[in-house]
C-alpha cells in the first residue's frame, strides 16, 4: 500500500472504530476482533471479541454517550499488518465540549484476512499507569524507561536506539532510518544537512534544544511481529525547561536486532 492508501486507511478505520464504540454497536464492534484479539482499555486486559465488548460495556455504564474526534496515523510493522496510532479527545457527559474533552491515545494493529480486523488494541483516556500483561514484557518496560531518559538527558545518544530500517512518523513528518530521525530530532540540523548536500528534506528538524518527558502511563503487547514487543506511552513533553508540557501519545515497535531497536515509532502532540 502506498503512503496515501495508509492514511485514507487510518482515517476512514479510525472514523468507523470510535463510530462504533460511540454509538453502542456491539454487534458491528465484536466484528472488529478475533479470538485472538488483546485489548488493554484504561489499563483493563482481556481477550477475544465476547470479553472485548464486555469490557466496553461495561465502561459505558459510566459514559452511556460518547464521541471521539481523532487524528489518525498509519505505519507499517515488520510482520506486513499496520500499526494505528489515534490521538484527540473524547466528549462526554462530563466533558460536554472539545475543550474539556478526555485526551485520548490509542494504538491499534490491523491485520487482514477478507477485511480488515484488528489484533491488538490499546486505549488510554483517563486511566493513568503502568501495564505489562506478562512477565516476559518486562524488557519493553525497561526499553521505554532508558529511551526517555536518554532522550531527555542527550538525545543524540538516541541513535543506537534506531536502526538504518526504523521508520518514525513524528507528527506529519516520516523519517526512515538513524540519519533522518537524528536530523528530525535536533534543532537546526536539516538546515546544516541540506546546506552541505545541496539537496532537500521532506521535513524540518525540531524547533527545540532540549525537551523533558513526564510519562503519565505505559502498556505493552507482543505485536508487530516474531518476537516484536508494542510500548505505548501518555504523558507530558515540555520543550527548553518550559513548565507547561503539552500531552502527548506515542507508540514504538521494538524487536530485538543485535540488540533493542525501534522498528517503528509513531508522536503526536495532543492539542
Amino acid at each position: 500500500m502506498s503512503d496515501q492508501q495508509d492514511a485514507k486507511l487510518a482515517q476512514e478505520f479510525s472514523k468507523y472504530l470510535f463510530g462504533q464504540i460511540d454509538s453502542k454497536n456491539y454487534e458491528k464492534t465484536k466484528q472488529l476482533f478475533r479470538p485472538q484479539s488483546v485489548m488493554s482499555f484504561e489499563g483493563n486486559n482481556c481477550q477475544g471479541p465476547d470479553k472485548i465488548v464486555g469490557l466496553l460495556k461495561q465502561w459505558n455504564q459510566k459514559y452511556p454517550q460518547t464521541k471521539h474526534e481523532a487524528e489518525a496515523d498509519c505505519l507499517p510493522l515488520p510482520d506486513g499488518s499496520k500499526l494505528l496510532l489515534l490521538t484527540g479527545r473524547r466528549m462526554d457527559k462530563d466533558h460536554p465540549n472539545k475543550m474539556k474533552g478526555v485526551l485520548v491515545v490509542c494504538a491499534a494493529v490491523l491485520k487482514k484476512d477478507k477485511n480488515w480486523w484488528v489484533s491488538n488494541m490499546i486505549y488510554r483516556g483517563e486511566a493513568n499507569g503502568k501495564n505489562c500483561p506478562v512477565d516476559s514484557l518486562k524488557i519493553g518496560v525497561q526499553f521505554a524507561e532508558h529511551f526517555y531518559k536518554t532522550y531527555d538527558g542527550n538525545h543524540r545518544q538516541l541513535a543506537q536506539a534506531y536502526s538504518d530500517h526504523t521508520i518514525m512518523k513524528y507528527e506529519k513528518d516520516v523519517c526512515k532510518g538513524t540519519q533522518q530521525i537524528m536530523i528530525k530530532l535536533t534543532k537546526g540540523l536539516s538546515d546544516k544537512w541540506e546546506e552541505q548536500k545541496k539537496s532537500k528534506l521532506p521535513f524540518r528538524s525540531v524547533q527545540f534544544e532540549t525537551v523533558k518527558h513526564d510519562l503519565r502511563s505505559i502498556d505493552l503487547h507482543p505485536a508487530g511481529g516474531k518476537g516484536c514487543i508494542m510500548i505505548m506511552t501518555t504523558g507530558k513533553i515540555a520543550p527548553d525547561g518550559s513548565q507547561q508540557g503539552c500531552a502527548f501519545g506515542e507508540v514504538l515497535v521494538i524487536h530485538n536486532n543485535n540488540g533493542w531497536k525501534v522498528a517503528v515509532q509513531g508522536f503526536r502532540q495532543i492539542y
